[in-house]
């Protein structure tokens, strides 16, 4: 079960990078924010802190860019 958690959350930054590329951030941000909440649950399971930790920096990073993105696009209109 732990395995499939990190194939998924594997599969989901993947699917972020894409739509990152794609010109889709606002989504891409958030697929990023769900990969790597579903990383830090599989970093805890194998006692795995530093990814974890790596995985929350990053996550205050992509709040901060889907934010400022919003913003943008609010500004924009």
């Amino acid at each position: 079960m732990v395995d499939i958690l990190g194939w998924l959350c594997t599969i989901l930054i993947l699917t972020g990078y894409i739509l990152n590329a794609t010109q889709n951030q606002i989504l891409a941000f958030t697929i990023w924010i769900i990969g790597d909440i579903g990383w830090i649950l599989y970093d805890y399971y194998i006692d795995n802190w530093s990814h974890a930790t790596l995985s929350t920096l990053i996550i205050v990073i992509n709040l901060y860019g889907y934010y400022k993105k919003r913003k943008i696009a609010a500004i924009c209109k």
